[in-house]
């Protein structure tokens, strides 16, 4: 009877794995999806109490991406463009975020009138948040982003209420100019793109001023080019921790007389500063606040 359990456990093993794989890889194909297929849509973004309406393009002209975002009043008349919303460049899931998520297949149900199949993005510790996608059966456009905190309580999501996908290098029509100021990116609104992703120009860790002590399971640090600096103000040191689906950026920069250690959330993005030898730290990320602290107290200084 031993001889007969040991078989069926072992059995199941590689559905497990081929299971996570389907789901894994129906992940790469979306993100492939957003960046190389045209389509338009209204897209809706529910964070804390806030609902913003979207209009969004995404087209392929002369083999290069060209993205058009703008928010819409509740009447649905333009109000300004947007620069810091970019469905494309989510992150292109290599097999680094295996190790601190499995990934699941779920139910197939209807998001702006289109199937699509949930894919569910679960952390294996409490260091991140589940992260609820669902795909398109038949283009493996992405149509729902949740984010999903320790609560079991939905955060942030991202969910297209119509789209359309266009024949692949359509032109859409220039979306009508409009006098509203262009955003930019604040703190307050980087979950813009779901997961922030690696500079190009980023630097392996070796010979950095800041280190860590111990580095978070899955994480890996880089060095981010330096952020210029206004006329006055000291250089600010920009590093990158990344798991292949969540990142944090480190900010660090000479204490000032007037600085003060705060925390704010907005919708998923947690941002905190606190100090540390003198230098003022600030930390963002699509991640729990115990994860921000826990970096913050690892990070040490290496003087040259």
């Amino acid at each position: 009877m031993k001889k007969i359990i040991t078989l069926i456990c072992f059995s199941c093993l590689p559905l497990q794995t081929f299971a996570d794989d389907e789901a894994f890889n129906l992940l790469r194909k979306m993100s492939q999806s957003l960046s190389q297929m045209s389509y338009k849509g209204t897209l809706i973004h529910v964070k804390d109490d806030d609902i913003i309406t979207l209009k969004v393009s995404h087209t392929i002209e002369n083999g290069k991406e060209v993205e058009r975002v703008e928010r819409l009043n509740k009447d649905g008349t333009p109000y300004s463009r947007v620069t810091n919303y970019s469905l494309s460049k989510l992150p292109k899931f290599t097999r680094q975020a295996q190790m601190v998520y499995s990934f699941d297949l779920g139910n197939t149900i209807k998001v702006a009138a289109r199937p699509c199949r949930l894919v569910i993005a679960r952390p294996k510790d409490r260091m991140r948040y589940l992260q609820k996608y669902c795909v398109d059966t038949e283009t493996s456009l992405l149509l729902d982003y949740t984010i999903i905190d320790k609560s079991h309580e939905p955060i942030e999501q991202f969910m297209f209420t119509d789209v359309e996908i266009l024949n692949n290098g359509e032109r859409v029509k220039d979306i009508n100019p409009i006098s509203a100021p262009i955003e930019q990116p604040t703190s307050a609104n980087f979950i813009s793109s779901p997961a922030l992703s690696l500079s190009s120009n980023s630097k392996p860790t070796e010979n950095l001023e800041w280190s860590l002590k111990e580095t978070p399971k899955g994480f890996t640090l880089r060095k981010a080019p330096m952020l210029k600096k206004n006329k006055g103000e000291s250089e600010t040191e920009h590093y990158i921790l990344s798991d292949g689906l969540s990142s944090v950026s480190i900010f660090i920069s000479k204490k000032t007389p007037d600085s003060k250690e705060t925390a704010t959330r907005s919708g998923a993005l947690n941002v905190v500063t606190y100090y540390k030898q003198n230098f003022a730290i600030t930390l963002v990320g699509a991640v729990p606040k115990s994860t921000l602290k826990d970096i913050f107290n690892s990070l040490q200084y290496q003087a040259n």
